[in-house]
Formats: C-alpha cells, structure tokens, sequence
C-alpha cells in the first residue's frame, strides 16, 4: 500500500474563532472547523447549520421545466401511460421509486422500467422503448441517463413517444431529440445549482408540477429519504441546494422510515436509521446496488415503493443474498486484480488489469480496492470474445473522463464522472489505449505522481472526546464530497486489549485506544482495509493515528467510534 503523508491543515486565526464561539456558542473545536472552512459571519454560520428548505431555488427556473410540466399534467389528466426508465445504480433506482410513487399516487398508470445490465447496457436501450411502445406509453421519463443517447430517443420520437430526460450528466456538444431535456448543465441552462444527483433533477420536476395539479410541496417531500438517498450513493457534492436535501432528507429517514428501507436495516441487523449520508451509503447502498450488479434493479425498486411490511421484508432478504453474493464476487476478484497488478512495473500512471469472463457487477468495487493498493486511477476490465468492458476509479486531480476523451479514437464506448466511468473496448486496440491513457493522464499531472495524502483540521488528544461534543460535531453535517467529514490526529495512542482482525480474510484491523495518561477513556478505532498492518501495530509501542469520528449504537447504547485513516509508530520526543 502507498504510503501516506499527513498534512495539517493551517490553523484558523484566533479572534475569527473567538468572535464566532461568542456569537453562536459553540465549542472551539467546531468553531476552528467552520472557520477553516470559510464562515466567517454568524449568519452565514447559522444558514449553514440550520438548512431550510425554503432556501431552494425556483425549479420553473431550469431550462424547458415548463415545457415538460405542461407535457406531464396533459399526460395525467389524459390518463395516458407513461414509462419511468431509469439507471441501474443507486441514483437511477431511488429516482425510479420516486417518481413512480409520486405518480401512483396521482391514480397515473406507469410502466416502471430500469435496463438489465448485461443485456442492454448503460442508458436508455431499445428494449426498454420498445417495452414502452407496446405497453401503450406515449410520454417515457428518463432519470438519471438520456443526455447522450441520442440514436435511441429518435427511435422512441418515431413512435410517437414524447421523451422528457431528467439527468445530470455532462452534455455533449449535441443535444438528445427529446420533448424536454432538464439538466441543469446543459448549455445556456440559468438554474444556479449545477451539481444535482440525478434523482435531485427529477425531485425538481415534480416540486415544479405540484402547483399544477393541486397539491402542496408535502406531497413531494414525502419523498426527499430517497433523495438523500441518492446523493449520498452517487457521490455528488454535499453543498448548496444538495446539502438542504440530504439534511432533510436524513431527517424524513430517522422520523417516518418505509417499510423497504426498514426491512433492509432489519435484515442486514442494523438497530436504528442511519444518521449520517455515510452510514446510509454503507448500509442501504450496497443492498440497491447489489440488485442491478447481479440480479435485477427493478427489485430494488420494488421494495423502496413496498406498502407493506411482509412484502418488504420478502424483497429485503432477497436483496441481502444477492448483496452476500456481491461481496463474494467482490472478495474473489479483488484477490485476481492485486495479484495482477502487482506483477506490472511501478510508476504506471494508471493500474489496468483484465480478465476473462469477470463478472461486470463488481468491477468497479474492485477498481476503489486496487486504489488503496496503488494510489492512482484503476480501470478493470471483463472480456469477452475480444470485446473488454469494464469501470475505472479515479483519484482527486485527475479526471479520467477527460483521458478517455482524449482517447476516444480508440474506445468504442465510454461515459460517467470525472472520478468514476465505464468503457467498452475491442482487444485490438488494448495496447494503444494503454500508451495513450498514460500519456493524456501525464498531461493532466504534468508527469508528477498524485501525492496519496490526508489533511487533519487539528490534533486532538483521545481524553477530550465525549458525546456531548459529538452531538455538536454533528451540526457540521451532512458530511460528503464538498463537505467531507472532518479528520482529527492523535498522538501516543496505545491499544488497551490485543488488536485483531475482522471481516472476510481479516482485511479491517479493530483496536481499542486509549490515551496512555487516560486510561479511563477507551475507543472502539476499525480500519477498513487494514488488517495488513497487524503485525506493525503490534509492535509499536505506542502510535500516532488519523481518524474520523463516528457513532454505533448497539442495544440501544451509543458509543463514539475512530474511523481510522492511517497511523504511524509514536516517535518519542524530548517533551513527551
């Protein structure tokens, strides 16, 4: 594993913190975050830990809503058969479950559609508008894809079927043939907030509809667990409008939870709602996620649109098998992958391995392992009759979105993020790419490799840490992209029993710590991907760690957890 450099970040000045502790009475640990983070007035503070939902912007402001409104309320007072086609990832799903719930509930008669992923691949497929066609269908709702399927939208304008495409992802140059395209990042698009999850665009339809038809926001709000949802699994900056959504969303979780969400916490033995977007990602994402990887994603949506308790937890459990049969297929690839790139020379500028008949479920899982062996992008590809397709991960600084389009020659087909993005490409052309992938990566980073580091706002000594203060930490949140997790360091911590290893193959390392002059104080600290490192911290005397906090609540007990990032031998001073 790459080593890793810890970088503090710079202090915050002290009159800026004491001015903000006064005005806000918060501590001064939460107080130096929020400064070293930009806030520096007390309203602008207190906007930022009370997000209200009053605060979003005018969804009639995004380019063709009213034409797509208009074309919405016509197909619902004509009683006309709409489809709802989604992606097969988290996003894709919970915007499916939205939007068809919505629609039920307005007696609209729907066809809920998300593609099978081997079959018909990413994005809008002729199978579905073709199911679309026979089923009657004359509007057909796109979330989360159709900005780039453009030969597949003039198929359905053929048939008469108006498109209305709700996605997020990055235009083309060309535009889709569609009724109404609402993406707030398509060109000449003034909607303010350009960073909505897929899911986030179509809440913004149906906020846009409601004055139409009669009803108040409630009725969409009902829906925002699903939002946060979506933004938390998709990776989509927590900032703006997308952080008063998760917020509230997290909210609607913890107070009123569906019977879907509830039989999957249930099965997997989770006691309470997640509180935080990370907890949600880790707990319920892999579950949905699991069933467009190796089963069917309309399942997924089948339970997060469960009216009923026993149906719910019918559909939870088969969702856990397919989950345990992704973790499997997960393990196993993983261990392929390492052995593969292991045996190919260091100072690559990207990690590319393949293999026969892998299955396409979890490559892109694999792809974020292979990262915390060999800090740099990791693309992993399955092959099949001399045809390769497969996901790549990046890492921040480099987008390998823009080393595929500089590449494009040689792929026959690609899409996603800067950070993560799936392509397909022929055998012959493997050994170009490879060349010309280093090289556009190389021009990205000047040649420089991508530092693997960790910045931590402030060391913190393990004594001072008390739930109290954790309450207030939480304030901070939602915590994601844009407004990541604050990460604290430690020093001469030791462990209080033996460490250990846990998980499948011992891959996480779990240790209790305490600090020396404290012993009174002990932590539960896990670190994911760990477990390696056993030996090492065995032998240390005492360590030095990086961390995040968390908390677990187990029968009903809350206790504070240390996420662990890294940790290091103590190195013994003159003043310790």
């Amino acid at each position: 594993m790459d080593k890793l450099k810890w970088k503090p970040a710079t202090q915050p000045e002290k009159e800026a913190v004491r001015s903000l502790c006064k005005a806000l009475g918060l501590s001064e640990m939460v107080t130096k975050i929020l400064v070293q983070r930009g806030f520096k007035t007390s309203e602008h503070t207190e906007t930022f830990l009370s997000p209200n939902l009053e605060d979003l912007h005018d969804p009639d402001t995004m380019l063709n809503m009213e034409k797509a409104v208009t074309r919405l309320n016509r197909a619902i007072l004509g009683h006309e058969r709409i489809m709802v086609y989604g992606d097969y990832d988290v996003d894709g799903i919970t915007s499916v479950a939205m939007v068809s719930s919505f629609l039920e509930g307005l007696d609209v008669q729907i066809v809920p559609y998300i593609p099978m992923r081997y079959q018909e691949g990413h994005g809008v497929s002729k199978e579905g508008v073709d199911r679309a066609r026979k089923s009657g269908c004359t509007v057909l709702i796109t979330l989360d894809c159709g900005t780039k399927d453009f030969e597949v939208l003039n198929y359905a304008a053929r048939f008469g079927i108006d498109t209305i495409v709700c996605d997020h992802h990055l235009p083309a140059a060309e535009l889709p043939n569609c009724f109404a395209l609402l993406n707030p990042k398509q060109p000449n698009c003034p909607y303010p907030f350009k960073e909505l999850s897929g899911a986030g665009v179509a809440f913004k339809m149906l906020s846009a509809l409601v004055p139409h038809i009669g009803l108040t926001m409630d009725s969409v709000y009902d829906h925002l667990d699903l939002l946060a949802l979506s933004i938390g699994a998709d990776l989509v900056d927590i900032t703006g409008e997308n952080r008063v959504l998760a917020f509230h969303g997290m909210s609607n979780l913890s107070e009123s939870m569906r019977p879907g969400i509830r039989a999957m916490l249930q099965v997997a033995g989770i006691e309470e709602a997640p509180k935080t977007v990370r907890d949600m990602s880790f707990s319920l994402g892999p579950r949905i996620n699991a069933a467009g990887r190796v089963g069917h994603a309309l399942d997924a949506v089948k339970l997060l649109m469960a009216n009923d308790e026993g149906g719910a937890m019918e559909l939870a459990n088969h969702l856990e098998t397919l989950n345990q049969a992704r973790r499997d297929l997960d393990e196993d690839l993983t261990e392929e992958a390492i052995s593969q790139m292991v045996e190919q020379p260091p100072g690559r500028s990207c990690t590319l391995v393949t293999g026969e008949g892998w299955h396409r479920g979890v490559l892109g899982i694999v792809a974020s392992r292979l990262i915390e062996q060999r800090y740099c992008p990791a693309i992993v590809l399955s092959e099949e009759s001399e045809v390769l397709t497969g996901s790549a991960r990046s890492v921040p600084g480099i987008d390998i979105l823009e080393a595929f389009e500089a590449c494009k020659h040689l792929i026959d087909q690609f899409g996603g993020h800067p950070m993560a993005a799936g392509l397909t490409i022929r055998r012959e052309n493997m050994e170009a790419f490879t060349t010309c992938l280093n090289n556009a990566i190389n021009t990205q980073t000047l040649g420089a490799k991508p530092q693997h580091s960790v910045a931590y706002h402030m060391p913190i000594n393990l004594h001072e840490l008390n739930p109290s203060m954790y309450k207030e930490f939480e304030r901070l949140g939602p915590f994601g992209p844009g407004n990541e997790v604050p990460v604290f360091m430690a020093q001469g911590a030791v462990t209080s029993i033996p460490p250990r290893t846990v998980g499948h193959g011992g891959r996480h390392l779990k240790l209790v710590v305490q600090d020396a002059a404290h012993p009174e104080k002990r932590y539960e600290a896990i670190g994911f991907g760990m477990g390696e490192r056993i030996d090492e911290v065995r032998a240390w005397r005492s360590f030095d760690i990086v961390f995040t906090l968390a908390r677990n609540t187990y029968r009903g007990k809350s206790t504070l957890n240390l996420h662990l990032i890294d940790l290091r031998a103590h190195k013994i001073s003159s003043s310790d």
